[in-house]
């Protein structure tokens, strides 16, 4: 039995053992951005395509895919998948079967990689597309909040080689361990990574990054690689390639990685595609327009955030400043900003005594 269904412009149909999540629309339309953010044709693989939507929508909204190939290892996926991109028209290619087999059959310039739960297992598989490229674009979803973001720590150190932290900045820590666990697998087939936009969004952390085969990129993406820490008694925080103590109150901190360390986001191609979102009528366009501008804001910054929330209760006060005072105050000496991860947060490079004292009613 068939359900009619419209996202953003574009019909399709979705059979009753398909997965399709309409909370991923913004997800879609972001990565889509991304997709026309490129400044190059691109054969594009949607694997784990499900009804095909993400893969339709990238062909149908990007000039520059000049070829769109569905996989999936459920044949009513692939058969729904056909049966909508005919319906939009689309010259297109379907594939059944595991991706682990079909990596070896196909190549990509971006390759798309959806799962339900952690990619982490087809990590190598999709370096297996990329085997003929110098350069390509890996697009990838992680599910599995609750173990990038330390409540479930044994299948973090399992699936991700790291250890998580379970604190308030813990949605960037998670989304720095995905992108340190691609890194690594990057380095196997001597590519290097570059980070081109990365986020949070209700239950998944997203990434989209350029990878390119250089063992000059690949020594610098693994110099990229270190640990945050962080102290439970006091809220101070920090980084570095190892963890080390509070230099507030001189205890041990807990700590989280091996993660990434450098940026989530390209500024230019952030740029990019916020000039191709005032172009197209998403129903989240403004949304989207808020989340880019944010996302630009980060660029420069440590590798964690500020709860204010949380401060004021290390502070021990119940009454803070409003958070754009805070920002005001910070920022006639630092850089400071709020963050996409979370709307009661800040990032900044301003040490903690400073940002301590910005908090000061």
């Amino acid at each position: 039995m068939l359900g009619d269904s419209l996202e953003e412009e574009i019909t399709f149909t979705v059979p009753k053992n398909v997965f399709y999540n309409p909370q991923m629309t913004l997800c879609r339309s972001i990565s889509s951005l991304a997709v026309g953010a490129v400044k190059q044709d691109l054969e594009l693989v949607d694997a784990f395509c499900a009804t095909g939507i993400r893969g339709i929508r990238y062909v149908k909204e990007n000039k520059n895919v000049t070829h769109i190939t569905f996989l999936d290892i459920e044949k009513t996926a692939i058969t729904a998948a056909k049966k909508n991109a005919k319906t939009n028209n689309l010259k297109f290619d379907a594939k059944y079967g595991n991706i682990s087999k079909l990596a070896f059959e196909l190549t990509a310039d971006f390759l798309e990689i959806d799962p339900f739960g952690t990619p982490s297992p087809y990590l190598v598989d999709a370096f297996r597309f990329f085997n003929p490229k110098k350069t390509a674009y890996l697009s990838i979803t992680a599910t599995d909040v609750a173990v990038l973001c330390g409540a479930r720590m044994a299948p973090c150190l399992k699936n991700y080689h790291a250890k998580p932290l379970n604190n308030e900045f813990t949605h960037e820590t998670g989304l720095r361990i995905l992108i340190k666990r691609i890194a690594e697998v990057a380095a196997e087939f001597n590519m290097g990574i570059e980070p081109l936009i990365s986020f949070s969004d209700k239950h998944y952390l997203k990434t989209i990054l350029k990878v390119s085969r250089s063992a000059d990129l690949v020594h610098k993406s693994m110099k990229e690689l270190g640990h945050v820490y962080y102290c439970n008694t006091c809220g101070f925080r920090g980084f570095s390639q190892f963890p080390q103590p509070c230099t507030k109150c001189n205890k041990e901190t807990d700590f989280a990685g091996p993660l990434w360390l450098g940026e989530l986001h390209n500024p230019s191609f952030l740029k990019t595609m916020k000039t191709l979102n005032s172009k197209r009528n998403y129903s989240e366009k403004d949304e989207i327009s808020h989340m880019l501008s944010l996302m630009e804001n980060e660029v420069g910054m440590p590798p964690y955030y500020y709860n204010i929330h949380v401060l004021s209760k290390f502070l021990r006060r119940g009454q803070i400043p409003k958070i754009d005072t805070i920002i005001s105050r910070l920022q006639k000496d630092f850089k400071a900003t709020r963050t996409h991860f979370s709307n009661i947060s800040i990032k900044t490079n301003a040490p903690y005594d400073k940002i301590l004292e910005a908090m000061e009613c």
